[in-house]
C-alpha cells in the first residue's frame, strides 16, 4: 500500500495540481466504526491549499481523495484578468476608432457647416439690417444692440434674430404702400409721382371700395465672326462713328443724327454680339419701323432714349462677360428688348393711366399697362414679314426669345424696382461666399473673366432670368451714372 501511495504521489509530481489527502470513507470496512469522517490514510508533504475554494474532492466506494488545485485556479484567475484587460483595451480602442469616425463623418462637417451658417447668418443679419433700415424706421424697434453686434456667439440666437429681421423685411416688401397718407399729403405732386412710380399703383384707402364683413447656341465659326466684325466696323466708321466711342460711356444719341443713330443701333444688335444670324435688310426695316413707333412729341421716351438704353445693355453685356452664362438667343433678345422697351410711349406714366381709366389700363387690367403695350407693339411689328427679325429662328428658339423679351420689358416698370432689389440681395446672400471669392478673382485677373463658381451660379435658370431683367432695368435708369456731359444733356 505504501508503494502504491508513493507511485500515486509521483504521478502528479509534474502536474499543476496534486492530491492532498486520502481518506477511508466513513462507514466503510476499513474505517473505525466510532468515527464519522473516516480514517486518514495518507497526506501529501506539499501541504493543503490556503483556500477551501482550491480544494477539490473526489470519491469512490471506499476512498475519498482531496486534490489541491491552487496553481490551476491561479492560472485561471490570471487568464481571466488578462482577458478582462484585453477586453478593456479593445473597448477603449474601438471607442477611440468610433469617436474618430464619428468626428470625421459627423462632427467635423457639422462644425464646418455651423461655422458657415454662422458666417452666412451674420452676413444676412447685417445686410437685412442695412436694407430694412433704408426702407422703414420701424425696424429700429429691435434695439441698438442688434445693430452693434455683428457676430453673436450663439448661432441659434443669431438665426432667430435673422428670421425676425427677414419676417419684418418680408412684411415691408409685401406692403408696397410704404408711405402713409399723412406723409403723402406733405409732399408735392412731383415727389408723390416718384413714390407712386417706385411702389407701384395703389389707390388711397378712401378711394377703395371696402366690402362689408359678415361677422448658348452660337454657330458661327471664328472666321465668320471676324468677317462680321470687320463688316460692322466698316459700317460704323462709314457712318462717322468710331469703335472707341461705341465701346465707352461717352456715346450720347442726342448728339448724333438719324443715320449715325441707325448705324449705332445696327451695330449693337449685330450678330457679332450674340451669334444669332438674321437678314440684314429685314433688320434695317425693323429699325426704321421701330424708330417710327416712337413718338417725336415725347421728349424723353423717344428713339434717342431707345438707342441710349441699347448702348447701355451692349456695354453691360460686354463688361459683365455675359457670353459665359447667357446664351446667344438671350443676349439677342435682350438687345432687341432694349430697342423696343418704350415703343409707342405716350409720355404718361402707369399711375396716370390707371387713375384716369385710360384705354391701356383697361386693356391690361392695371398691370403695367405701358410695358404690356410695349411688348405687344414689338411683336406686332415683328409680325410684318419685312420686319420679322425672328423669322429665321427655329420655333423653340423663337419661344425662348419671346419669353426673354416679355419678361425683360415688363420689368422695366419701376413698380418692379424694389422687388428686383430684394431678389438681387437674396441671390447675393445665398451665394455670398463664392460671390466674394469671385470678386477677388475678377479684380486680380487682367482679363476680367469671371470665376468658374460664379459662372455656374449665373448659369442657373433663376439667376439668368433675374440677370436678364436686371441688365435692361439698369440700362433704362442708368442716365445718372453716365458722364455728366451726357447726363446734363438728357
Amino acid at each position: 500500500l505504501l508503494q502504491q501511495l508513493v507511485r500515486f504521489e509521483d504521478f502528479y509530481a509534474d502536474m499543476g495540481y496534486h492530491p492532498h489527502a486520502l481518506w477511508y470513507k466513513a462507514g466503510s470496512a476499513w474505517a473505525p466504526r466510532n468515527q464519522t469522517r473516516g480514517l486518514l490514510v495518507w497526506q501529501s508533504v506539499r501541504g493543503p491549499p490556503r483556500r477551501l475554494s482550491n480544494l477539490v474532492r473526489h470519491e469512490s466506494s471506499l476512498l475519498e481523495c482531496y486534490f489541491n488545485f491552487r496553481e490551476p485556479q491561479q492560472i485561471d484567475a490570471l487568464m481571466n484578468l488578462f482577458l478582462l484587460l484585453v477586453v478593456m483595451v479593445l473597448m477603449v480602442g474601438f471607442s477611440l476608432v468610433l469617436s474618430n469616425s464619428v468626428c470625421a463623418t459627423v462632427l467635423r462637417p457639422l462644425e464646418k457647416l455651423m461655422l458657415q451658417v454662422r458666417d452666412m447668418a451674420s452676413s444676412i443679419f447685417q445686410s437685412v439690417t442695412d436694407m430694412a433700415g433704408t426702407i422703414s424706421n420701424e425696424i429700429d424697434n429691435f434695439g441698438d444692440e442688434d445693430k452693434d453686434e455683428d457676430s453673436p456667439g450663439n448661432e441659434t440666437e443669431l438665426l432667430e434674430r435673422v428670421v425676425q429681421k427677414l419676417a419684418v423685411l418680408s412684411e415691408i416688401t409685401m406692403n408696397k404702400w410704404i408711405v402713409d397718407d399723412a406723409t403723402l399729403e406733405g409732399l408735392d405732386e412731383r415727389d408723390r409721382a416718384v413714390i407712386h412710380g417706385f411702389q407701384g399703383h395703389r389707390r388711397p384707402q378712401a378711394l377703395l371700395w371696402q366690402p362689408e364683413e359678415d361677422g448658348h447656341d452660337e454657330s458661327a465659326s471664328d472666321g465668320d465672326d471676324e468677317s462680321i466684325r470687320d463688316a460692322q466696323r466698316a459700317m460704323v466708321e462709314s457712318a462717322g462713328l468710331s469703335m472707341e466711342l461705341l465701346n465707352s460711356w461717352n456715346l450720347n444719341p442726342l448728339e448724333l443724327d438719324k443715320a449715325r443713330n441707325h448705324a449705332a443701333a445696327t451695330f449693337f444688335v449685330g450678330p457679332q454680339n450674340h451669334g444669332v444670324t438674321f437678314d440684314a435688310v429685314i433688320m434695317a426695316h425693323f429699325l426704321e419701323s421701330a424708330e417710327l413707333g416712337y413718338s417725336k412729341s415725347c421728349p424723353y421716351h423717344s428713339w434717342f432714349h431707345a438707342v441710349d438704353v441699347t448702348h447701355g445693355v451692349y456695354r453691360l453685356l460686354t463688361l459683365c462677360s455675359t457670353d459665359a452664362f447667357l446664351s446667344g438667343s438671350e443676349r439677342f433678345a435682350l438687345l432687341v428688348s432694349a430697342l423696343s422697351h418704350d415703343i409707342g410711349h405716350p409720355g404718361l406714366n402707369n399711375i396716370f393711366l390707371i387713375e384716369t381709366f385710360h384705354e391701356l389700363a383697361l386693356r391690361y387690367n392695371d398691370k403695367s399697362p405701358l410695358e404690356n403695350m410695349h411688348c405687344a407693339r414689338l411683336f406686332e411689328l415683328c409680325s410684318r414679314p419685312k420686319c420679322n427679325i425672328f423669322a429665321a429662328l427655329p420655333r423653340p428658339q423663337y419661344l425662348e426669345v419671346r419669353k426673354v423679351c416679355i419678361d425683360a420689358i415688363l420689368h422695366t416698370d419701376n413698380a418692379q424696382h424694389l422687388g428686383m432689389i430684394k431678389d438681387v440681395q437674396m441671390l447675393y446672400e445665398v451665394n455670398s461666399v463664392l460671390m466674394d471669392r469671385g470678386r477677388e478673382v475678377y479684380k486680380a485677373q487682367a482679363t476680367g473673366c469671371l470665376s468658374r463658381e460664379v459662372i455656374d451660379c449665373f448659369r442657373e435658370a433663376d439667376s439668368r432670368q433675374l440677370l436678364i431683367k436686371l441688365l435692361l432695368h439698369l440700362a433704362d435708369i442708368s442716365n445718372s451714372m453716365k458722364p455728366f456731359r451726357s447726363t446734363s444733356v438728357d
